[in-house]
């Protein structure tokens, strides 16, 4: 089996990516190697899309072809699987560049069509994706992901006691869909005395310099003291980062997995996140979820988890159980089993030929 994967990716689906082929490689029932493209940047991918990742598997004895991360081989000459992470770029284009756009429309229907099978993060996905492109329900498979162990584990904090200046994590970058502008309002209409007007804010993924809207609207409601850009941290930081905080706010209007609630559970970090898509999946009722467009109710939920001891450690205590249940292990058991169906499909069909 051989797995495609892009330089220069980031974000979820590079994350994915990497933590499959490390659980695939560790079993011994498939046999798995990476191919890429030569390098980052659009003329690489093309070229990799038209030409290179063929050339790469011809007469290599690949029995199935996987693309993680979105973007695939335009023919290939196996069967082939390819993940479907989210439908944001469709639904949601804001911050996404005109490539990604372009090949969202254009070229991403006639990959789908012609993958022997479509991989999910999650069921609600599954189901978006089986609506939008009109595929057979038994061709699209939901494959829960796996959260790193580099997130659980550390030192617990005593989450009964108040701090004077809480922490809300939001992490970033802050594109559209991932909704900040809840998160500013709350920390601008905070009444005086309570725990919110004295929060402070650290967004992560981004520096103001590579979003002056909302450089200007922290200044323009005086909040430059407490907004602070953590920039583009490495992923081995994270795990701090996310355990000091008093809470990590989530209220995105769209996910297809959504990391960053399950790292901070697995913490013990309490999560407020959104309601919205499939987070109610991912996160149970081992977070508060509310309507992203609600300020009223995402910050009354933010100020509850800071003001209420007990409820603080419920949430740090059922979201580190709840992020336990989501393993690299089970995602790879899992994504064998397509292979095999994959593969065994293929082989009928030969034999029928």
């Amino acid at each position: 089996m051989d797995m495609t994967l892009l330089k220069g990716r980031v974000g979820g689906s590079g994350v994915y990516a990497e933590a499959l082929l490390a659980a695939l490689t560790g079993r011994t029932d498939v046999d798995v190697r990476a191919i890429s493209a030569a390098g980052a940047g659009g003329f690489n991918t093309l070229r990799w899309m038209v030409s290179d990742a063929r050339s790469a598997i011809r007469g290599a004895g690949v029995a199935v072809l996987h693309s993680p991360a979105f973007l695939a081989p335009l023919d290939a000459t196996v069967p082939t699987v390819l993940t479907i992470h989210d439908l944001s770029v469709g639904r949601m284009p804001s911050g996404h560049p005109l490539e990604w756009r372009m090949y969202n429309r254009f070229l991403l229907p006639r990959l789908v069509r012609k993958a022997h099978a479509i991989i999910t993060p999650t069921e609600t996905t599954r189901k978006d994706v089986i609506v939008a492109f009109g595929l057979p329900p038994e061709r699209v498979v939901a494959t829960p992901l796996g959260i790193d162990r580099r997130f659980f584990g550390l030192p617990q904090r005593d989450r009964t006691s108040a701090s004077r200046e809480p922490v809300i994590v939001f992490p970033g970058p802050p594109i559209g869909r991932k909704n900040l502008d809840i998160v500013l309002r709350a920390l601008s209409r905070a009444p005086v005395g309570s725990a919110l007007s004295a929060a402070r804010l650290e967004i992560t993924g981004a520096t103001s310099a590579g979003w002056p809207r909302y450089e200007r609207w922290i200044s323009d409601h005086g909040l430059q003291t407490r907004v602070t850009w953590l920039g583009a941290l490495p992923f081995e930081e994270l795990p701090n980062v996310y355990a000091r905080a008093d809470v990590l706010a989530y209220p995105s209007f769209l996910e297809g997995f959504g990391f960053p609630p399950l790292e901070a559970m697995a913490t013990g970090t309490p999560v407020v996140a959104s309601n919205a898509t499939c987070l109610p999946e991912v996160l149970g009722d081992a977070a508060l979820l509310v309507e992203p467009t609600d300020d009223a109710a995402f910050a009354t939920a933010v100020e509850s988890v800071l003001r209420e001891p007990e409820l603080r450690r419920r949430l740090s205590i059922q979201g580190a159980a709840r992020a336990a249940t989501f393993t690299w292990e089970r995602c790879a058991e899992m994504t064998v089993e397509v292979y095999r169906e994959v593969a065994g499909a293929s082989m009928r069909r030969s034999k029928t030929a």
